[in-house]
């Protein structure tokens, strides 16, 4: 699962289960299955883990931990450091000409985001860029989603936007002049492109403590990332589904 996709997809399950965990702090975990972009991976399944602790001015959200800057009932101003597991291992392709590429690590990102609730939905914005220099990326991202509830469940359909720089195409789906002659494929330098996205995200509560989640996403890349050698499909469709349990 690419970092935009991943992180994304931990956003909405936060914002899905809020209204049912009541501010509650909470814990879960699931598994997501996504058919990777790059040409030999094949579907890949992960964890996905779902923390959620929040004491109104410090945070732990899935794999973020940051602050608030500005915190009222409808509108918040966070930092926070993430991780995001973004990566490519070539032995992890069937592509024998993918094989003789470089591996792409993952990184951490240092991030300011905002976000709105109004009566007609949420809106949530945010900037970050790469801390340890792995790929030097900057990536912006907007979404909107409206849930819509009833005492038990949650349904939370989403559409956003995401933006990545030329670092960070490049570091991801490029190709040097050294791995062309490895491998011979062709040459390739990734400018900043755009991802939109939707998503629909469903959840229930199960007992006083346990809730069940489960969604589906799908991403579209465009631009250089999906014209690079390394892409063997554009439209990345990724699920995912697991418990929650609130204290």
């Amino acid at each position: 699962m690419s970092e935009k996709i991943f992180k994304s997809v931990l956003l909405s399950l936060s914002v899905c289960l809020a209204p049912i965990l009541a501010q509650a702090d909470s814990i879960g975990l699931g598994a997501s299955w996504t058919n990777s972009p790059y040409k030999g991976y094949g579907g890949q399944f992960e964890p996905l883990p779902q923390i959620d602790i929040d004491n109104g001015k410090f945070f732990i959200d899935d794999l973020s931990i940051g602050a608030y800057l500005y915190k009222t009932d409808n509108q918040e101003v966070t930092v926070d450091i993430s991780y995001l597991p973004v990566q490519f291992k070539p032995k992890d392709t069937d592509n024998r000409q993918l094989k003789k590429l470089d591996k792409r690590h993952p990184t951490a990102i240092a991030e300011l985001g905002y976000s709105i609730t109004t009566a007609i939905g949420n809106i949530s914005t945010t900037i970050g860029g790469d801390i340890l220099n792995n790929s030097n990326s900057v990536l912006l991202d907007a979404s909107y989603n409206l849930a819509f509830s009833g005492d038990k469940w949650v349904v939370l359909p989403s559409l956003g936007l995401g933006w990545a720089n030329s670092h960070h195409n490049d570091y991801y789906y490029g190709i040097s002049h050294q791995e062309a002659n490895r491998s011979d494929l062709p040459v390739h330098h990734a400018k900043s492109s755009f991802t939109p996205y939707a998503s629909l995200t469903g959840s229930y509560k199960m007992t006083k403590q346990i809730n069940g989640f489960a969604g589906m996403r799908i991403d579209k890349l465009t631009g250089d990332v999906k014209n690079s050698p390394m892409i063997e499909h554009s439209v990345v469709p990724s699920i995912f589904a697991g418990l929650n349990y609130a204290f």
